[in-house]
């Protein structure tokens, strides 16, 4: 019994010193918190839109508990940054106890106010605490960024103009290119849409981007860690009936579908002409074609859930100096890189149509799966594809000699480093010197504004070989 005693009171007195300690405070005037970083930073916010939530951690690096008399923002009201401390938000927040060596959240966002400025600019504040008298600050600092704005419930539907480099375009809630109007998009425009947002044509869509300059059409989240994730918005649709569209040096990435033509109507088909452009980072397809018309030239499509290419319902196609390179690192791709066929299933039931042409010259079609180029022929319908003095990763079994010419099979094209997207070709490519001179007279310079002739012979894909490179 009086064991117990003794012990159920060393207990007691235990727990009296263990209390007294935990609720011991430094008073010293020389106490400060530390934060996880020294200054917190935000990629390009937009005006007038929020920005995404970040968090840094507030550390009590004592033994002792530290009252915080509060915690704001430097510039109080007129901050442009919102803070919410350990689930208390406000200007100021006041009384705070940060045990012994214990760490509390701070959230914290913005919404940056539109100026008169179309570069970028500096917007910065101050997080500010204060420990007994003594103040420990951390710099907030963001890119802020004026754009047009089109909303497809206020400004969606857009008639006959041209946009320019002055600022960024956010897309929201999508927009349309009407019926018999063109859309010009000139060089270094930028343009951004948000989640599920689309581009749909009626009308005709123009971009005229250059080498140094080339037209650049993304998602809206501009944060590092969302440079190469797909499914960031919706497609670029090209409708039945809207006519040619052309693009030139544009960089199209981050969405669902690249370009998307044409539909199972009898409508007069869209055509693409694309040349000197990127497609890459897709959820699904990078150009998705029903019967419609496409001319490509020294374009790069990489990286597509599903497809890279998908030609169905025949159609009239030509892509020369190509490089289609799927090596989707997200999940197990289950389709091929290329599909062509003059047929395509549906719920409501087949869809069959001629495939007038589809001629790949000078290509390169390669990824990680054994077969990355198949095509299905329906009877009684055209079916005239040629692929010639191209390299493609097909079985042996599956080469057709009706369809293929001076081509190359199943060899490693040896790029450069395809896990890093750089799809230029490494010095000893089995893609080097294959390709047809007239395709590379054609169309002369690479997507790196190289020469494809100047060695005199082409190389197969959009990047020719450089010495030095």
């Amino acid at each position: 019994m009086i064991f117990r005693q003794l012990v159920v009171l060393i207990f007691f007195i235990v727990f009296l010193l263990v209390s007294c300690v935990k609720d011991e405070v430094n008073n010293s005037l020389e106490a400060v918190v530390t934060f996880s970083t020294d200054t917190l930073f935000f990629d390009t916010v937009f005006t007038d839109v929020g920005s995404t939530t970040a968090y840094i951690t507030m550390h009590n690096p004592y033994d002792k508990s530290l009252n915080i008399n509060s915690v704001s923002l430097g510039k109080g009201s007129l901050s442009q940054f919102r803070i919410n401390v350990d689930g208390q938000t406000g200007e100021i927040i006041r009384n705070l106890t940060l045990e012994p060596k214990d760490s509390i959240y701070i959230l914290v966002e913005l919404t940056v106010k539109p100026n008169a400025q179309n570069a970028p600019f500096v917007v910065e504040d101050s997080l500010v605490c204060n420990v007994n008298g003594k103040i420990s600050d951390m710099k907030l600092r963001a890119w802020g960024q004026n754009a047009h704005y089109i909303d497809g419930r206020l400004n969606g539907v857009v008639q006959t103009q041209t946009w320019t480099a002055d600022k960024p375009y956010l897309i929201y809630n999508s927009m349309l290119i009407d019926s018999l109007h063109t859309l010009t998009i000139e060089h270094g425009t930028k343009i951004y849409f948000h989640k599920n947002s689309y581009l749909i044509a009626k009308g005709r869509l123009q971009i005229n981007g250059t080498f140094d300059n080339p037209v650049t059409i993304k998602g809206d989240r501009l944060e590092e860690a969302y440079q190469d994730v797909a499914g960031q918005w919706g497609n670029i649709i090209l409708a039945d009936g809207s006519g040619t569209h052309e693009v030139n040096w544009a960089v199209v990435e981050n969405g669902t579908i690249g370009f998307q033509l044409g539909g199972l109507s009898s409508d007069e088909k869209p055509t693409l002409k694309i040349s000197h452009s990127i497609i890459r980072h897709m959820n699904y397809a990078g150009i998705f074609s029903l019967a419609a018309n496409v001319e490509a030239n020294n374009c790069l499509v990489a990286n597509c859930a599903f497809y890279n290419l998908a030609i169905l319902v025949g159609g009239n196609y030509s892509f020369d100096q190509c490089t289609f390179a799927n090596y989707w690192p997200y999940s197990r791709r289950t389709e091929p890189s290329v599909v062509v066929s003059n047929n395509f299933i549906t719920e409501e039931g087949q869809y069959v149509g001629d495939l007038h042409q589809a001629n790949f010259n000078n290509c390169i079609i390669y990824g990680d799966k054994e077969q990355e180029f198949i095509w299905s022929k329906e009877d009684g319908t055209a079916f005239n594809l040629t692929v010639n003095n191209s390299l493609i990763r097909i079985p042996e079994e599956e080469i057709n000699d009706t369809y293929f010419n001076m081509c190359r099979y199943s060899k490693d094209p040896l790029f450069i480093d395809y896990r890093n997207y750089d799809f230029n070709l490494d010095t000893l490519s089995p893609a080097q010197n294959i390709g047809d001179m007239s395709i590379g007279q054609t169309y002369p310079t690479d997507l790196n504004n190289h020469s494809h002739i100047l060695d005199g012979q082409p190389d197969a894909g959009a990047f020719e070989w450089q010495l030095g490179e």
